[in-house]
């Protein structure tokens, strides 16, 4: 009789599993101490914004409710009153005041930029802020729903310190941090509190898989259920697997050459680096390393932007012809200019094959290269981050404010990409700084365009294209990836 009962009992249910590849690991959960969309798709299943994106793009509210302009220079929210953190400590307007203030004042934070035009964050209740500016902003709600907005425990980083939370953290998202195997796999668990209701998925899995070829190999074997930055050539393959298929990834990444313009290097002089501009065939780019997946741009530009000139998309100078009088007017015969192209291996789709084909575009016109290919953290430590770009460096510049602000202000003076390439102009800057003040938007529009224009005609920053990526996915999960790059997990569904 015992042994019927045992027998009827349920079973204990299965752990949902849920495994993401990518080509990078996370820096750390310091959600404002990164500027990488692709670190970011990490973070944003850990720490809730103010507001979120839906999968169209429109702004939703998550732990703000509610909120209303007060004024040219103030906007009230109300918060959610039954949020938790990950401890089990409850979310309160301290904990947003914190979390906001900390990127909009301390210069030393990596996302300070983003957030400068906030000048104070008043608590009124428990769940009741007000966030004052230095002047009317146009595009705050923007702000408050990306990179650097997340909310984090004021008590808890009171506790243990930013160094100890960058490797510990807590959120109020719907998973937690169990376990970071640096360059590995980050373990996450299910939050059964998340104030949406607890996720479908009992454990939450990101592989970090650099090499292309192993990436897809996992997908198709069933290693893993969602492998971003699947090469063109490998879609038949993957859906001939029948365990997974490919999905085109809409992105406002566009991909870009950094360009040293420093008085040291040859690329101060404007003539070579229109040379090099001049000499790349963005078109020809797309269709050999990406078979035709991208569209050619002149600048930070993407259908879904606002306030971006879209002259700039689909389109693209190249004269080789007029590259070689350039360099002969600066001083170059043929092969007697070199020029180092630096990037990453494994952080974005065929990026080392991109700067291979540049490099053969440029030796057409008669410059030597040299091509230092990193693993994405080398690349950050080495190159990127300390503004070492040696003459041109390969990066990707996604748009996670969504708006053309984003796309030039980090180019100012004293700025991080200024920093990088050298480049300075007063006038720029005063456009770009007008804009983020500006709340006409036919005003903000034409002070960008001037803008777009002098960062464009400087070529500190030479524009290849816009990045179309394709993603894979299991036939076993319901999810569709949305153009922000983010891998928000909570939306994902069992197929079956």
């Amino acid at each position: 009789m015992a042994a019927a009962l045992a027998l009827s009992a349920p079973a204990i249910a299965q752990e949902r599993e849920l495994v993401i590849a990518q080509g990078i690991d996370t820096s750390g959960f310091d959600p404002h101490a990164h500027t990488t969309a692709a670190i970011e798709a990490i973070h944003v299943n850990i720490f809730d914004y103010l507001v979120m994106r839906d999968g169209s793009g429109e702004l939703q509210p998550a732990l703000a409710t509610e909120w209303e302009q007060v004024s040219d220079t103030a906007m009230r929210f109300i918060l959610r009153d039954d949020v938790l953190f990950h401890d089990g400590t409850p979310l309160t307007a301290e904990d947003v005041k914190f979390s906001i203030e900390r990127p909009a004042l301390d210069a030393s934070v990596i996302q300070h930029s983003f957030y400068d035009t906030i000048r104070e964050v008043e608590v009124v209740g428990d769940h009741e802020i007000v966030i004052h500016t230095d002047g009317p902003d146009p595009i705050l709600l923007n702000r408050l729903s990306r990179i650097g907005s997340g909310i984090v425990s004021k008590a808890y980083v009171d506790e243990v310190g930013w160094d100890e939370f960058a490797l510990r953290p807590i959120g109020t998202g719907p998973f937690r941090v169990v376990e970071w195997r640096r360059d590995d796999r980050i373990i996450m668990q299910g939050f059964k509190d998340y104030w949406r209701g607890a996720p479908v998925w009992d454990r939450l899995v990101h592989r970090t898989i650099p090499e292309d070829s192993t990436r897809v190999g996992e997908l198709v074997s069933g290693g893993v259920d969602i492998a971003t930055n699947i090469p063109s050539q490998d879609v038949d393959r993957v859906k001939a697997s029948g365990v997974a298929t490919t999905k085109p990834w809409p992105s406002f990444r566009v991909m870009t050459l950094f360009v040293n313009t420093k008085e040291a290097s040859p690329l101060a002089d404007e003539r070579v680096r229109e040379a090099v501009d001049l000499a790349i065939d963005n078109q020809t780019l797309i269709d050999t390393v990406f078979n035709g997946l991208g569209t050619p741009v002149r600048a930070s530009v993407t259908p879904g932007l606002s306030a971006v000139p879209m002259e700039y998309h689909d389109a693209f100078n190249y004269d080789p012809e007029r590259s070689v009088e350039l360099l002969q007017e600066a001083g170059y015969g043929p092969n007697e200019l070199t020029l180092k192209i630096q990037g990453p291996s494994g952080r974005y789709p065929l990026d080392v094959e991109t700067m291979e084909i540049v490099a053969v575009m440029l030796n057409a016109v008669g410059i030597n290269t040299e091509i230092e290919a990193l693993e994405w953290s080398s690349y950050q430590s080495r190159v990127w981050e300390p503004y070492r770009v040696e003459h041109l460096g390969l990066i990707g510049h996604a748009n996670s404010l969504q708006d053309g602000y984003h796309a030039v202000q980090r180019a100012r003076c004293g700025y991080d990409f200024a920093n990088r390439t050298g480049w300075c102009n007063d006038r720029f800057d005063e456009l770009v700084e007008q804009s983020a003040v500006t709340v006409d938007p036919d005003e903000r529009a034409k002070m960008l365009a001037e803008a777009f224009e002098l960062l464009s005609e400087s070529r500190s920053i030479i524009y290849l294209h816009q990045s179309e990526n394709i993603i894979g996915v299991s036939t076993n999960v319901d999810w569709a990836p949305s153009p922000d790059e983010q891998l928000w997990m909570y939306a994902a569904r069992p197929a079956h």
